[in-house]
């Protein structure tokens, strides 16, 4: 709730309360204990790391009512990467939409799991000096990524292996946080190229830098998605369900109302009419239509948080991903799950 409409309430509580009281009277009265809806409404959070194309799923089920029509009151929280792993393992937060970091929390031995999948291609780029004309120009420089051990990290390291170099050798990464952050290390000279998602390129074009490679072109790996304490998907399905149907129909909206979602990221982002169109446009066929992937693409995630974490031991897919109440609400809409 922002400052203006803390104001309203201050101003009216006192009617509010009379009318609450009054209401729960007339219900009562009249043999029935039902109250307005609004009371009703499941208070939760939900970590992002940056309000922007990659996140977009939560900004559109938060502002279009998406989650209020699940009798959801979701609070978006901006956090880093590192710290939403520890903050969905302590409670402090009830979802993760940064898949990178509950995939790397599990594999170290954290009770989380992904219950869904967000966005099934990467949506970032790598942007570069000016300077820079080709890949192979970075050897011996340094990019910029968002933590280490994040999903911008292992997509920085997997694009400079597809490119044959070898990552923390021929090219090193700077974990300079936000996008922000990541484009300030980018203007101050102390990186070469930075990872980051729309429209955070376009922001980098309109300061004088390039795109040089979108990695979606050439990676196929989900990058965000539904992430939850094992003990929330055991002891509260219900819930679970509520926020996974409202992020399902967050990304219908998404790549069926072009307009809308572009009015969304404008505002939620904080952005001009054309770097939000242009970050639209560069990424919305990325987006699940059913918040499934393809298995391969699962076991690739999970293969190579394995090595940027140097894990050695066998992990199964079940152990890292639950996708089964997606696969619940699918059938339930009489559409037969694919993934």
């Amino acid at each position: 709730m922002d400052n203006g409409k803390l104001k309203i309430f201050g101003t009216f509580c006192e009617w509010r309360k009379l009318k609450s009281l009054f209401w729960r009277i007339s219900f009562l009265i009249g043999g029935f204990s039902i109250v307005p809806n609004f009371a009703f409404a499941q208070k939760i959070t939900i970590a992002v790391s940056n309000p922007d194309m990659s996140f977009l799923s939560g900004g559109v089920a938060k502002y279009k009512g998406f989650f209020k029509e699940e009798g959801i009151d979701a609070e978006l929280i901006q956090i880093t990467a590192n710290v939403s792993i520890a903050a969905l393992a302590g409670g402090n937060v009830d979802y993760n939409l940064i898949l990178q970091s509950v995939v790397t929390g599990n594999l170290r031995g954290l009770p989380l799991k992904v219950a869904g999948i967000l966005i099934e291609r990467p949506n970032h780029v790598v942007v570069v000096n000016p300077r820079i004309t080709r890949f192979s120009d970075l050897k011996g420089r340094k990019i910029a990524v968002s933590s280490f051990g994040s999903a911008t990290d292992i997509l920085a390291r997997l694009t400079v292996e597809h490119f044959k170099l070898t990552p923390g050798k021929d090219v090193q990464f700077v974990a300079a946080g936000s996008s922000s952050g990541r484009l300030a290390q980018l203007e101050a000279g102390l990186v070469d190229a930075a990872l980051v998602s729309p429209p955070g390129d376009q922001v980098a074009e309109s300061r004088g830098f390039k795109s040089l490679v979108r990695t979606r072109d050439i990676l196929l790996f989900p990058v965000n998605g539904l992430g939850l304490n094992e003990q929330k998907l055991k002891n509260n399905r219900g819930e679970v369900k509520r926020v996974l149907r409202a992020l399902l129909k967050a990304n219908r909206y998404i790549l069926d109302d072009r307009k809308g979602a572009i009015d969304i990221l404008q505002r939620w982002g904080r952005t001009s009419q054309h770097v939000a169109e242009q970050g639209y446009l560069s990424s919305v066929s990325n987006f699940s239509r059913n918040l499934l992937a393809p298995r391969e693409a699962l076991e690739k995630v999970i293969e190579s948080t394995k090595v940027n974490i140097d894990l050695k031991r066998e992990v199964a897919l079940g152990d890292v991903f639950d996708l089964s109440i997606v696969r619940e609400i699918l059938k339930e809409m009489g559409e037969t799950p694919k993934d």
